[in-house]
């Protein structure tokens, strides 16, 4: 008893460690950066640097995590909580997954091998994604991680654990989640089947059956718990803009308005009006509400010209077929995309467990038939982003690491299996020898980006410092001259009440955006930007053409005058109205 309990510690401690060498060595070299602006501005909600205290309600995630991260920033004001949250899921992952993987493995040159491919692969595979931080991505590896101690493990405390892992992801990104389920669930499937060989039949069914319920049910809880919390007038309203809104920008395009004049005026809204739709900053205007963004929203989808849904997805297919087999190296983090090495480490990965079973001969038909659902499954995944043509690498990265957790998971169950052990064994060392080499690769792409965005920053930091070193002042930032930046996690954190806001983007008219503005006195942008010691930040090759036709149009005469620049890139405008 004493000699297992020490085996467990050490194991603890061994994967600890691996976990804290690779997150020293990415600290040493890197610097944290939020990935998004909508981290960045879910940091700032949490934070109580948006409206001056922690919001429990952050828009984006569920109400349960974000009210407890709120509570947490009430207790550690000046800490960066959401950061050392999204890090701490991380890097959480691959330790399960390390530890796991030492804990069940006894045989010493197996457990070598598992090893230095999981570290190799994180190396290889995460780098970027663990030094540019985004809450999607995160969950996809919960999600991933999740499917892994499935295939792996066994017993009451491992079954509380997945669901867990799962309620939690399904908080932080419920629509990740979702998309992650069948993944997961192929997991599920195949340890119900596996199980299901042995003796126990009935017990096995009803563990499985109560596992899934209580699972379910705890996704359901989260979910009406959110329900709860958001059902106020006011919410719903807001979120009812929000879901327009998020429809309208992310999958139509905003219809001009010579073209369409005769519904944008059945509907209400003036050239200057739509003109803020187009450039975001339609937060200055009162009248566009969700009605309205609905409308518009609807118009936009009834009028698109929609490419046949047979050719959509024969385009989607010929996409989704050139990824599979392209490995080049990377260029960028994110463009051009490229899905090496995950899409060549994932096909070595079904070639290896394919072959080991295809030589067991009958008692391999499982591992083959499920290796054939499981790629049913996720070319129906690939085809729904690439059809919907939202594939970013946050999600298709995601997907691919899921899956990968998952074949791993097999692989290592039966990586000292007489009948597998060769073929397991070695498609890992292909697997680290492929990783290896993608690792200098991953390094560059990696250091290029914090160049990029450290040279893109800077004006920003000059820009943050001025506005902050003005305390006495109001600025409303354009919002075109707003999303270059990309914060720092771990760089001067400070929690205070920002004294700036942009003139659209998602928490636009939100209760939170209504708690910060009688934060400093405003009734509405609108007013608010011909206040005194109220300006305007845009950048200097924008045009503010649009702003003096919006406040002409709505019969208010102003002249705009510029009192200052800032790193020679953006323009601080005093509006005043004419008497």
């Amino acid at each position: 008893m004493q000699s297992s309990k020490k085996r467990t510690l050490l194991n603890i401690c061994i994967a600890a460690g691996i976990t804290a060498v690779i997150m020293l060595m990415i600290a040493a070299l890197f610097d944290y950066y939020f990935d998004l602006n909508d981290d960045v501005l879910m940091k700032d909600l949490l934070s109580g640097s948006y409206t001056g205290t922690p919001a429990a309600h952050n828009i984006q995630m569920l109400y349960p995590v974000s009210a407890l991260i709120s509570l947490l920033y009430r207790l550690f004001r000046k800490t960066n909580v959401y950061g050392i949250f999204l890090c701490l899921c991380q890097y959480a992952c691959l330790f399960l997954i390390l530890h796991r993987t030492i804990n069940i493995e006894k045989n010493r040159i197996a457990k070598f091998i598992a090893v230095t491919a999981q570290v190799l692969m994180y190396l290889g595979c995460l780098t970027g994604h663990l030094i540019y931080v985004q809450y999607t991505f995160t969950v996809a590896m919960m999600a991933g991680t999740a499917a892994f101690l499935v295939i792996t493990g066994s017993g009451r405390s491992n079954r509380i654990l997945v669901c867990i892992i799962i309620w939690l992801s399904f908080l932080v990104r419920s629509e990740m989640l979702l998309l992650m389920l069948p993944i997961a669930g192929m997991a599920w499937g195949y340890r119900f089947i596996s199980d299901y060989k042995e003796e126990k039949k009935k017990e096995i069914r009803t563990i499985y059956f109560r596992w899934a319920l209580i699972l379910f049910a705890g996704l359901l809880i989260c979910k009406g718990i959110d329900v709860l919390a958001y059902s106020s007038d006011r919410w719903t309203e807001f979120r009812n803009l929000f879901d327009s809104r998020t429809e309208l920008y992310d999958y139509q395009t905003i219809p001009d308005y010579e073209s369409n004049r005769d519904f944008y005026e059945s509907i209400g809204l003036d050239e200057t009006e739509v003109e803020l739709l187009f450039n975001y900053n339609f937060g200055l205007d009162e009248e566009i509400d969700s009605k309205t963004m609905l409308q518009v929203a609807e118009y936009a989808k009834s009028i698109k010209e929609e490419t046949p849904m047979p050719q959509r997805i024969k385009a989607a297919f010929s996409k989704y077929i050139y990824r599979l087999h392209h490995f080049g190296f990377q260029e960028g983090f994110e463009y051009p995309q490229t899905d090496a090495p995950w899409n060549l480490i994932i096909l070595i990965m079904y070639l290896s467990i394919c072959i080991a079973a295809v030589l067991r001969k009958r008692e391999g038909i499982f591992e083959i038939a499920f290796l054939a659902v499981l790629f049913i499954v996720r070319s129906l995944l690939w085809m729904y982003i690439l059809v919907g043509e939202r594939d970013p690498i946050r999600i298709t990265h995601g997907l691919m690491f899921a899956e990968m957790a998952l074949l791993l998971g097999i692989m290592i169950n039966n990586i000292s299996s007489n009948s597998w052990k060769v073929y397991v064994r070695a498609g890992l060392i292909i697997v680290s020898v492929i990783s290896a080499i993608y690792v200098p690769n991953n390094m560059t792409v990696s250091q290029l980006e914090a160049e990029d965005r450290k040279m893109v920053n800077e004006p920003y930091i000059e820009l943050y410092k001025y506005i902050d070193d003005k305390s006495e002042n109001f600025y409303w930032i354009d919002v075109y001259s707003s999303v270059s930046y990309s914060e720092k996690m771990f760089t001067d954190t400070d929690n205070s009440l920002d004294n700036f806001d942009i003139l659209g983007g998602w928490a636009c008219k939100s209760p939170l955006q209504d708690a910060k503005l009688k934060a400093f006195g405003f009734k509405d942008i609108q007013s608010s930007l011909l206040s005194e010691n109220v300006y305007l930040v845009v950048k200097s090759e924008y045009s503010t053409d649009w702003l003096m036709s919006y406040y002409n149009n709505k019969g208010v005469g102003i002249e705009l005058s510029e009192v200052d620049t800032v790193a020679d890139t953006f323009r601080i405008i005093k509006v005043n109205e004419k008497r």
